[in-house]
């Protein structure tokens, strides 16, 4: 037998030792299952959302996470059997299941749409753009409007409270057809001339065309809204995005792995890609959507149960007293109770908070909480017209000093390092790391080249100075330069410009700053 014949035994019995553990581990992993409103096709949401489940169960050791793709009405029946630990569902939806089952959120949705991030969405009111006659809301009167289900909020509820503020009521006004999910359905009726307008989601008009399916030209908005930063069509106010959240039988264990591990999702990590969405934030409050809620009087503030105090009194005076004690004893235990909880929720909402946005080893902002600043710092250069630059720093010598001394000491000079380049800073500035031994300098309103220059001489001349707990050792840095304006109008442009020109100041034997040439 030589020796490849017995190298490939090996591996056979490996595996066949390793094989029914393996089989054991799947079989005993805790599965949740993840019930997420599709709105549009269920294998499309089926395929958009697993790899989020994949990503959970790899970080959260011994778990399982199914996505169950479900129409409104089937949330219904799956809540009530309990056979779901999590959902992501819209906003009306989730008041009302909250009410109902007590579920609550621990994230919301954050989306990158047109390279913009956005937190909201609206509804849309739309028809084909030759339809003359249909110009405003006012119009709809007569009018046959394709619709997905009496319970959508964002394909029926927001259009159906936008058109009674302007004085058309869609039951007694209009001929409503529910076409029920996916909203695409109600697009095509529209395009097919089997409905005169038709109502969605702000973003499905878009997704539609991106997917080849429809021609934007052909069809026209009505009482279209221009919100800032809002990269959709829209005919409405914008209301919170979906949340994320936990059946009560969940234990809060769990809950905070689920929420921690999201939290820290790089944006770029394959599951947002595959889910279309950019990153999960902490929890957003709905006010916006109970409001709409109450003014239409939508479930579960869809009834005023009549109450006379008198009557009640008058007739069981003493039980009602005995209640009313026990109930304000019961209140003053389970306040208590709470204030405690929800100093521990806070205290772990911080720390998430925190985790989320910046890096364990140097406490700077990570590449989270750099893209936000950036984004603001260039919104805000545009509206006051002053200076944004973008600045790659790589240390050099970096790597003889772990391989010498060990990661420990790599770790205290990254340290030290962050807060030699922090303190030669304004606060009006930001450094992060972005990864390893690389760090990133966001400067906001610097001034001109010349005050460019300095702060580059101040930063690199803070770098190389020594460190006394590894005599011998030094390290410098190489800075590649990108200016708003000058070379660059965008984020990506910005980092893609700044990274080139630090290999080249790499290159020329480093210890030095060169700006991207325009």
């Amino acid at each position: 037998m030589n020796v490849l014949q017995r190298m490939q035994r090996t591996l056979l019995l490996l595996w066949a030792l390793l094989l029914p553990w393996a089989v054991w581990a799947a079989d005993n992993a805790q599965v949740f299952r993840v019930g997420v409103t599709a709105f549009r096709d269920k294998s499309a949401t089926q395929a958009e959302w697993q790899p989020t489940m994949d990503f959970l169960q790899d970080r959260i050791p011994g778990t399982r996470f199914e996505v169950v793709p479900l129409t409104l009405p089937e949330f219904e029946g799956a809540l009530k059997v309990q056979s779901l630990d999590f959902l992501i569902t819209n906003p009306q939806h989730y008041i009302a299941v909250e009410a109902q089952y007590a579920v609550s959120r621990i994230a919301t949705l954050v989306k990158r749409e047109n390279g913009q991030i956005v937190n909201r969405f609206g509804g849309v009111i739309f028809t084909m753009a030759d339809r003359a006659e249909i110009q405003g809301l006012a119009d709809l009167k007569g009018k046959r409007v394709a619709a997905t289900d009496q319970t959508s909020f964002a394909a029926y509820l927001i259009q159906y409270d936008l058109l009674l503020e302007h004085g058309v009521n869609l039951q007694k006004d209009c001929q409503v057809q529910y076409l029920g999910f996916p909203q695409d359905l109600s697009v095509h009726a529209v395009l097919n001339g089997k409905a005169d307008v038709g109502f969605a989601r702000s973003g499905v008009l878009e997704a539609m065309a991106s997917e080849g399916k429809l021609d934007l030209s052909r069809l026209k908005v009505l009482h279209r809204q221009h919100a800032a930063d809002f990269p959709f069509l829209v005919s409405s106010e914008l209301f919170p995005e979906w949340p994320l959240a936990a059946a009560p039988h969940v234990s809060f264990d769990i809950a905070n792995q689920v929420v921690a591990s999201l939290l820290l999702m790089p944006p770029d990590a394959p599951a947002a890609k595959r889910g279309r969405y950019f990153r999960w934030s902490t929890p957003v409050e709905y006010q916006s959507v109970q409001a709409l809620m109450k003014r239409r009087h939508v479930y579960p503030f869809d009834k005023a149960e009549p109450f006379a105090p008198r009557e009640v009194l008058r007739e069981y005076a003493v039980p009602v007293l005995l209640v009313v004690g026990g109930v304000a004893l019961a209140l003053a235990l389970l306040t208590l109770r709470a204030y405690r909880l929800n100093g521990q929720l806070a205290l772990s909402r911080q720390t998430l908070a925190k985790l989320a946005h910046h890096d364990a080893l140097t406490g700077l902002p990570n590449r989270n909480l750099l893209d936000e600043r950036l984004e603001r710092a260039i919104a805000q250069s545009r509206r006051e017209v002053h200076a944004v630059a973008l600045c790659m720093l790589d240390l050099d010598g970096f790597k003889p000093i772990n391989d010498r001394f060990g990661h420990d000491t790599g770790d205290r000079v990254l340290q030290d390092v962050a807060h030699r380049i922090k303190a030669v800073l304004r606060d009006a500035d930001t450094v992060a790391r972005f990864g390893g031994d690389e760090f990133v300098l966001l400067l906001n309103g610097f001034g001109d080249d010349h005050a460019l220059g300095e702060v580059m001489a101040r930063v690199l001349a803070t770098v190389a100075q020594s460190f006394d707990y590894c005599p011998g050792a030094h390290v410098t840095a190489s800075i590649g330069v990108s200016v708003l304006g000058a070379d660059a109008s965008d984020a990506t442009t910005l980092l893609r410009h700044a990274d080139e020109a630090m290999y080249l100041a790499k290159g020329a034997g480093g210890n030095r700053y060169v700006k991207h040439a325009a």
